[in-house]
């Protein structure tokens, strides 16, 4: 079995289980600068992995997720471990509710946002743009340049 069938599996069985509180939950998108991350590299690999942060704000308002556990992984110029590992949890919420699976589920009580290294904390500072080609830059800019920022209106 595939972990991914395994994940869903179990967070279907979850969600049948404890339906969310239909309360629309509303945040200022500009703490969250306004879902455009301020980090070039994050911003490129959400362009080129298609990470619909709409869901993303989809999930906030009607799952109760508390997306400003992330605010910083969008306003910080900051490539690093722990910003990768933050990029990969949106983005692996962001496809179980593109599937469905979280619709009706209460997610204001899930835990994400930063993983704790304990005693190998430095781990997660460590900067990636070091493994960046230098060469690279400007096609990186072009891609985040041509990718769309989202704008949602407040209610």
């Amino acid at each position: 079995m595939q972990f991914s069938t395994l994940i869903v599996s179990v967070l279907a069985a979850v969600t049948s289980a404890a339906p969310a509180k239909h309360q629309a939950r509303q945040v200022d998108l500009s703490l969250l600068n306004n879902l455009a991350f301020a980090q070039q590299d994050l911003a490129y690999l959400s362009s080129i992995n298609s990470v619909d942060l709409q869901l993303l704000a989809q999930l906030n308002s009607v799952n109760n997720f508390d997306i400003l556990s992330f605010q910083s992984l969008f306003e910080k110029n900051v490539f690093d471990v722990q910003a990768l590992l933050q990029l990969q949890q949106i983005q692996m919420l962001v496809q179980l509710q593109s599937l469905g699976v979280l619709g009706g589920f209460d997610l204001s009580t899930l835990q994400l946002n930063s993983l704790n290294f304990g005693l190998i904390q430095a781990v997660g500072g460590i900067d990636l743009t070091q493994f960046i080609d230098a060469g690279l830059i400007p096609q990186i800019q072009t891609i985040v340049q041509q990718s769309t920022v989202i704008q949602i209106a407040k209610e």
